[in-house]
Formats: C-alpha cells, structure tokens, sequence
C-alpha cells in the first residue's frame, strides 16, 4: 500500500506514452506558420509600399507637366504683353500722324464735292436751252372706250442740220388701280411700242406716236417723261405732265 500523508488530497496519477519525435513535429510545424505568416505580412507591406511609390511617382510627373505648360503659357503671355507694348507705342506714335491725314483727306474731299458741285451747275446751264428738249406732248380721245392716241414730239435746239441727237426716252403713265399707286410703261399699253427705252436718233426732231389702251380699272393721273441724250451734248430730261385728254 503506497504511502499517504494524513490529511493531504491524493493525486491521481496518469501514464501517457513517451512520444518525442511527435513533439518536434508541432514544433515545426508551429515555427512553419510563423515564418508564413512573417513572409506574407512582409510582402503585403511591400506591395503596398511599392503601389504608394509608384502612386507618388505618377502624381509627381503630372505636377512636373502642369508646371511645365504653365511655364510655357507664362512665357507666351509675357511676350504677347511685350509686342502690345510695342504696338501701343507705335500706336501713340503715328496716331496724331494719321489724324492729320484723315483731316487732310476730309478737307480735300470737301473741296472735291464744291468742285463737282460748281461745274455740274455751269454744264447745266449751258445745256439748259441747248440739246434734247421735249417739244410736244398730245393725249386725244378716240371713239373706242378706253383707247387714247398719244404723240411725243423730242427736239433738238441750236441744231445744225450734221448733227444727229442719239438717245433714248421712257414714257410712263402713273394712276391709281384697286387703291393703288401703279406705273404703266407705255410698251405695256401700246402695240406700236415693245421696249422700255424708246430710242432716239434725229436731226431736228422725233415724233412718238400711236395709240394706247388703258387697262380696266386703271384711272391716270399723270405722264412721266424721262429722255437721256448721249450725243452730240450730254443730258437728261425728267418732266411730269398732268393727264389732259383733248376731246375728238
């Protein structure tokens, strides 16, 4: 019977089996998953190193070309300022220079117009009773409702009989048709006429002559004559005749 102390606990004995080599294998297996877990947590911290270099690096070549096109755009804007210094300088320079010949063209230009003014004014008057005049204008009734015979007659004063008078003449009736101002050409109202410039080519004179009908509706309030001659003296006629019909 083993001995016992009076009064202490007995303590339960328990044989297990002496497994040394089952020890060492945990153990390695233990020192394993501690090197791993080292290995992968190096490695993470790593990559995430080399990521943030690599992000640090891409913002730093971005900064670098936006530093370089500011650069670029500083220098531009500081040359266009140069050449607009240049230019308001040039600018201020002949400024006065160019005000004085804008004066001057205004001044000469002025003097130009008085001239022309002057010898149209002294052509006139010596073509005023010389040249292409308007002799006669007849307006007569005919039997016909409507239908008028018209003779123009265009002369030729101080004519010496060698000379032609070349031109030509446009006659137009001006009224009223459904409340509105119309203007008839007299190759719209006569068959004897087909163009709107009648021409003119005569010694002493030129009759234009025949008959017209007026389109219903259309009352006439006036005659416009406007002859141009282009030989042997330069000029234009504008004259207005009131509508006067004489009875056949």
């Amino acid at each position: 019977m083993p001995n016992v102390v009076k009064g202490s606990r007995p303590v339960k004995m328990m044989v297990v089996p002496y497994r040394p080599g089952q020890r060492i294998l945990f153990a390695l297996l233990v020192l394993t998953g501690v090197a791993v877990s080292a290995a992968g947590g190096w490695g993470y911290a790593y990559y995430t190193t080399v990521l943030a270099q690599q992000g640090e690096q891409a913002d730093r070549r971005e900064l670098s070309a936006q530093i370089t096109e500011l650069r670029q755009e500083n220098e531009a804007l500081k040359r266009q300022a140069a050449i607009l210094d240049r230019l308001s300088a040039v600018d201020q320079q002949t400024g006065a220079e160019l005000q004085e010949t804008l004066t001057a063209l205004r001044q000469r230009v002025a003097q130009l117009e008085e001239d022309v003014l002057f010898y149209r004014q002294v052509v006139e008057e010596e073509t005023k009773e010389t040249g292409l005049v308007i002799g006669q204008l007849d307006i007569d009734a005919t039997r016909s409702p409507g239908r008028y015979r018209y003779k123009l007659m265009m002369r030729q004063l101080d004519a010496d009989g060698d000379t032609y008078l070349t031109g030509h003449v446009n006659f137009n009736l001006v009224g009223q048709m459904q409340d509105q101002q119309v203007v008839l050409p007299l190759r719209d109202l006569s068959e004897v006429e087909d163009e709107l410039d009648i021409r003119l080519r005569f010694k002493y004179f030129q009759n234009i002559e025949g008959e017209l009908a007026l389109p219903e509706g259309f009352e006439p309030d006036r005659i416009q004559i406007a002859a141009v001659a282009t030989e042997p003296v330069s000029k234009r006629i504008n004259e207005d005749f009131g509508w006067v019909v004489a009875l056949e």
